[in-house]
């Protein structure tokens, strides 16, 4: 089966939403994304890495125990004679860190420092799913107007035809005038064709994204709401970036890494309390029971591996700094282009309007015209198929405007 139709039968197996806007578009396939589904897993993952770097520096209680079955023949020292027994022991030990020279807090800031990476990143997937539904609304509002436009041009040119042809029979038109018609029409028909095609290829796109058939679409909305100057765009961005955030969050997990890594260098020290108990372990009827309270402390006076480790890390804090460096630039760069792709979009809107409304009017006078003889049939064709452009060139601006929009918001981390 050709991949169209397999693309056809897909989507009409699937459940369809009578009516569809932009808005719900978003929410659906926000609903519906495996990546947003695996971006708030890997968000749930880094929370849980913060509470285990907590944890480090909370109370820690373990309990060990043994037990076996044996012989034991201690040969009569101490008078005592080979018996079984049943050797036990089991030892209850609570600590609790007093002082971990920043370990526990460098991980814990670097942990969360790895939430902030996970939060921003999926912002940033939100904001591109966004994006990407609104290229696919448009892409359907702007094909099913130029198949009904393309139809309706379909019908104004077979009457042409039909007229032209009738003419021609009774030598009041040459057969050049039928000729230009029927190629009128056929072009007509060739536009509406292509945009079923257009139809099927966005409608699966969107389908694809919301997970069901969108069914009848809502007008374009107007865009959101953006700066109306590009420097005050760049600060907005400067502030909610996602890709800035995820770099500022990545700079500051290099730097907990790194006083982390110092911190190898230094003591710790806990205090603990330990309670044992022993039973037939060096000879038949042996018992001990123990209780300790104290403080243990560690000291690594010489390591070589921690110079390395630091070393390390602080290479490290420099890339981090340069990745973040470079995100700011590239995103100044985007808002730059986006804004001017957002201002462009807009002044061709503007023009299109006043364009499609010149056109229309054309096709009105040109109606009229020909009406009373003084221009050919042809003449209001090829009107009527330049207000179609211009119509269609209006709807794909207003499009281009509303994705142009939610571009630059994606880069703020709107969505």
């Amino acid at each position: 089966m050709p991949l169209v139709l397999l693309l056809a039968a897909s989507i009409a197996a699937a459940p369809v939403q009578a009516t569809l806007s932009l808005e719900q578009a978003i929410a659906a396939a926000e609903a519906h994304a495996p990546a947003i589904a695996s971006a708030d897993a890997e968000a749930d993952a880094a929370a849980a890495r913060t509470a285990q770097a907590r944890a480090a520096g909370l109370p820690s209680a373990t309990v060990t125990g043994t037990i076996g079955v044996g012989r034991l023949d201690p040969a009569g020292f101490f008078g005592l004679q080979a018996a079984d027994v049943t050797p036990r022991a089991a030892q209850a030990t609570i600590e609790q860190p007093l002082f971990t020279g920043g370990r526990v807090a460098a991980a814990t800031a670097r942990a969360r420092a790895g939430e902030r990476i996970a939060a921003a990143a999926r912002t940033g997937i939100r904001a591109d799913l966004a994006v990407q539904v609104a290229d696919a609304y448009g892409a359907i509002v702007v094909a099913e107007e130029q198949k009904r436009l393309n139809e309706r041009l379909v019908a104004t040119t077979a009457e042409l035809v039909r007229h032209a042809q009738e003419r021609f029979k009774v030598g009041d038109a040459p057969r050049t005038d039928v000729s230009q018609a029927s190629a009128r029409m056929a072009e007509a028909r060739a536009g509406a064709a292509a945009a079923d095609g257009a139809i099927l290829g966005a409608r699966a796109r969107l389908a694809h994204l919301i997970g069901f058939e969108p069914g009848a679409l809502t007008p374009l909305p107007a865009p959101p709401d953006l700066p109306a100057e590009r420097e005050a765009a760049v600060l907005a961005a400067e502030a909610s970036s996602p890709a800035v955030a995820r770099a500022r969050a990545a700079l500051d997990a290099a730097r907990a890494g790194q006083r982390g890594a110092r911190a190898e260098r230094l003591p710790t020290v806990g205090a603990f309390a330990e309670a044992s108990t022993v039973r037939d372990q060096f000879f038949p009827g042996y018992r001990a029971d123990a209780a300790t309270v104290g403080l243990r402390a560690r000291w690594p006076l010489f390591d070589g591996r921690v110079r390395g480790q630091v070393a390390e890390a602080s290479a490290g804090v420099r890339a981090a700094e340069a990745r973040l460096a470079a995100a700011r630039d590239q995103v100044q760069e985007a808002i730059t282009a986006a804004h001017a792709a957002v201002t462009s979009s807009a002044l061709v809107e503007q023009a299109a309007v006043e364009q499609s409304a010149a056109a229309e009017e054309a096709v009105r006078n040109v109606r009229d015209e020909v009406k009373v003889g003084q221009k050919p049939q042809l003449d209001l064709l090829d009107a009527e198929r330049e207000a179609v452009g211009a119509r269609l060139l209006l709807l794909r601006a207003r499009a281009d405007r509303v994705a142009a929009a939610y571009r630059l918001n994606a880069l703020f981390g709107r969505y």
